[in-house]
């Protein structure tokens, strides 16, 4: 059966899509709004053109998730597939041309032309089309969680940092008490944004703030009563100190919430059990880890996973020139889960603590030897989800031999 290349430039409120035959001939060529109803219209009109055309519709779809969801997954529940061009490569394949201008249309044309090259630009080794599978419902929850989550930690950070320079340029002295992701602090501001209110505060007033104790209360009340500020400012910023310490406490429960939803699906997902059972490792970044990878089948070979996950260097080599780079593209969140996992496990994983050891032996900074840590992590975690079992210890692999 022929197949007839076709793409789709994804939008807010609309998407543009374009088929085409083996000659370059445009079968389908309009805009497909963004409501189910236009998708399911759309469904029929491709099946009507299959069957006209005994031909297989294949899309080029510029990145996947976010405006492209639901399209994406009602293609795919539909029997079309599915792959994904970054807009980096678009951009240098449309730029071939030459054209000064660009739009929807065009881009969808270029999409449709780019997978027309599939099979001569993709081999065993490089893929420039990665085919979008339809990931585990469990995991595309826990992405859903982990990803939003971490949108709250980004605003959380934000709003923190926010906090902490006005306080240093109306009163740098409460910092000293505890930094702005303390609860106790948070708890103070909200409750006392105005400075000129601590000359008189008083110890039966301390306590009655939620998470300060009596030992705290007793501890702080001389200092935050002798406290200096800048009379001329507190007034004005009393309400943005208030408003930023109740978002962040906001944001704290918010984030918890999300902390045990995540452990609840987590338990459901055979891998996130695997992964878990590397010491260090808890449900938090074992289900962000397993959401974002989906499915590790669509992984080769774990270089692959490693180039992904952001934590390969690729060769760059020209002439004489003989160096490596870190990859452009790849997953920010799975990279920043490699990394942390790969900090925790430096405390509890004996193979862990000696090979980081020996990088920082090697003259490497703390953040380098992580990042090679995380890249010998992905082997492991690679043959324990292909091979569906546990983390083995060096331990549990000395006394199997003794048993055998």
């Amino acid at each position: 059966m022929k197949r007839l290349p076709g793409g789709i430039d994804i939008g807010s409120e609309s998407h543009h899509v374009i088929i085409m035959d083996d000659t370059g001939k445009i079968l389908y060529d309009r805009k497909v709004a963004h409501r189910f109803s236009e998708f399911y219209k759309a469904i029929g009109e491709f099946k009507g053109i299959e069957e006209q055309h005994q031909g297989e519709i294949i899309f080029a779809i510029e990145g996947k998730n976010g405006y492209g969801a639901p399209f994406d997954r009602i293609l795919m529940e539909n029997g079309f597939k599915l792959y994904n061009v970054d807009n980096l490569k678009l951009r240098r394949f449309r730029d071939v041309f030459g054209a000064g201008w660009r739009n929807d249309r065009r881009d969808a044309k270029m999409l449709a032309k780019m997978l027309k090259l599939k099979d001569h630009v993709d081999a065993e080794e490089e893929k420039a089309f990665i085919a979008v599978e339809k990931t585990p419902a469990v995991h595309e929850k826990l992405r859903i969680l982990s990803r939003h989550q971490q949108s709250l930690i980004d605003e959380k950070v934000r709003i923190q940092n926010r906090l902490k320079k006005r306080l240093l340029e109306v009163c740098p002295d409460i910092l000293e008490y505890a930094d702005t992701d303390g609860k106790k602090l948070l708890q103070i501001l909200k409750k006392y944004p105005d400075f000129s209110r601590y000359k008189k505060i008083t110890l039966g007033a301390l306590l009655k703030i939620e998470t300060i104790g009596k030992k705290t209360a007793i501890s702080i009340l001389e200092g935050l009563r002798n406290i200096q500020y800048v009379e001329e400012l507190t007034d004005t910023y009393k309400a943005i100190i208030s408003s930023c310490c109740r978002r962040i406490l906001d944001l704290k429960e918010e984030i918890a919430l999300l902390d045990r939803e995540l452990e609840k699906t987590g338990e459901k997902s055979a891998e996130v059990m695997q992964l878990k059972s590397i010491m260090g490792v808890g449900t938090k970044l074992s289900s962000r880890l397993a959401g974002e990878i989906g499915d590790i089948r669509r992984f080769n070979r774990e270089s692959q996973l490693a180039v992904y996950c952001g934590v390969a260097c690729i060769d760059d080599d020209s002439g004489k020139k003989k160096k490596t780079k870190a990859v452009y593209k790849a997953n920010r969140i799975c990279k920043t889960t490699m990394i942390e996992m790969a900090g925790c496990t430096i405390r509890y994983v004996q193979e862990s603590k000696t090979y980081y050891e020996k990088k920082r032996a090697e003259g490497k900074d703390h953040n380098h030897a992580l990042r090679c840590l995380a890249r010998q992590l992905i082997k492991v975690i690679f043959k324990m989800l292909t091979e569906n079992r546990e983390y083995i210890y060096k331990e549990d692999k000395e006394y199997k031999k003794k048993a055998a």
